[in-house]
């Protein structure tokens, strides 16, 4: 028996690229292409790290985590947030 995993996960970046060159031919905004499958795994910063890289305050995270996307509670006392999505979100804002 043979390992398809590779030819699945160059399948699917294909059919991602076709997704998005269709919507560009519409004149459709694309969506944000999906992360492929041999990313590494999600770093969770602590909220000193993060706090760090958006230059703000601790309190300022701990308020806002309920509004943050990239926010995870890992349990009811830990929080933890998302690197990857914390930097797109970042790149988002005007």
């Amino acid at each position: 028996m043979t390992n398809t995993e590779p030819v699945a996960v160059a399948l699917e970046s294909c059919a991602d690229a076709l997704r998005t060159l269709a919507l560009a031919l519409r004149g459709q905004r694309p969506v944000e292409p999906a992360v492929p499958r041999t990313t590494a795994p999600e770093r969770l910063l602590r909220v000193d790290e993060a706090a760090a890289i958006m230059g703000v305050t601790r309190r300022w995270l701990y308020r806002s985590a309920p509004r943050l996307p990239f926010a995870r509670h890992l349990s009811p006392r830990v929080l933890r947030f998302s690197e990857a999505g914390m930097r797109r979100w970042i790149e988002r804002r005007p």
